[in-house]
């Protein structure tokens, strides 16, 4: 009797992987807008340093309960829903968390949801700066808009990587279902992302200073257009529409200028911000320069 061959050559990866170079090839790729936030907790690098890397010793001074409240503070989605309808995606990354929406089409966005889904963000980096700074870190938070745009299969197991006959043994079964590779396509090639993540690795010295949230210019042009109304840009405040009037007001007492990797942007870091009665019911303040490290 023939036992069946199987190789990693005739799986269902190996054919997307296939069906991947074939698009971009054809340049049959989707571009898709988006907006991104990168969460970083400051100080972790100092940590590390000062425990010689030592993980057990990490361990022992509590950094890592420290990392799972961030993780449960952060580590869910603000906003779910069913493509196209926006929905978030969380990627946790040692000491930061990345997030993006893609804003496929605005006919599938709900004004009111959406600006509950930005408060949210802005909430979570208020509530969670003050823990940090209780345990001597810091919070640094961008938030940006861009596009992006898958071109290969998220992500690649056992099944590319083993070719057996029959059934396999049991250290086949264990490859079989081992994932080698994760690459989410919500962050492939996502410029929201990238931009975010690169204006913080800017620091104090870019004028990106800790425990503060920052906002740029690419993220308020994705969210008029995602909202179809203007957000308005006024001396010291920035108005998220609702109904005719500001449903949120984004306080700032900086513009800081980037210029960097081949792109630039109006960076506003973010002061305060104010949930109007108009949107919510009553009015909310929520302070965002209480810590300030120099």
């Amino acid at each position: 009797m023939t036992q069946d061959n199987h190789h990693p050559f005739e799986t269902s990866e190996y054919l997307e992987s296939v069906h991947w170079r074939y698009r971009v090839k054809e340049k049959k790729l989707e571009i898709i807008p988006c907006v991104s936030s990168w969460f970083d907790i400051c100080g972790y690098g100092h940590a590390l340093e000062s425990e010689d890397w030592q993980l057990t010793k990490l361990r022992d001074i509590g950094l890592f309960d420290i990392l799972g409240r961030v993780y449960s503070s952060l580590g869910y989605p603000l906003i779910a829903g069913v493509p196209p309808m926006p929905t978030e995606r969380v990627l946790v990354i040692n000491d930061g968390v990345a997030r993006t929406t893609d804003l496929t089409d605005p006919a599938y966005i709900d004004h009111g949801a959406f600006l509950f889904y930005v408060r949210d963000l802005f909430i979570k980096h208020f509530q969670l700066q003050r823990l940090l700074v209780d345990q001597k870190l810091g919070l640094r938070t961008v938030l940006a808009g861009g596009e992006r745009c898958q071109y290969t299969p998220q992500s690649v197991t056992g099944h590319s990587i083993l070719h057996y006959s029959g059934e396999p043994s049991a250290f086949g079964k264990g490859l079989l279902q081992q994932q080698f590779v994760y690459h989410p396509e919500e962050f492939q090639m996502n410029t929201a992302f990238a931009m975010a993540y690169t204006i913080e690795a800017l620091g104090s010295k870019g004028g990106i200073k800790p425990n503060r949230l920052y906002i740029t210019d690419t993220w308020l042009n994705s969210i008029s257009c995602a909202l179809q109304a203007s957000v308005l840009v006024e001396d010291g405040v920035i108005r998220l529409p609702w109904r005719g009037t500001s449903g949120m007001s984004v306080y700032f007492d900086e513009r800081v200028s980037v210029n960097t990797k081949g792109f630039t942007s109006d960076v506003f870091k973010v002061s305060a911000f104010v949930v109007h009665k108009e949107f919510e019911g009553e009015e909310t303040h929520f302070p965002m320069d209480e810590h300030d490290a120099f």
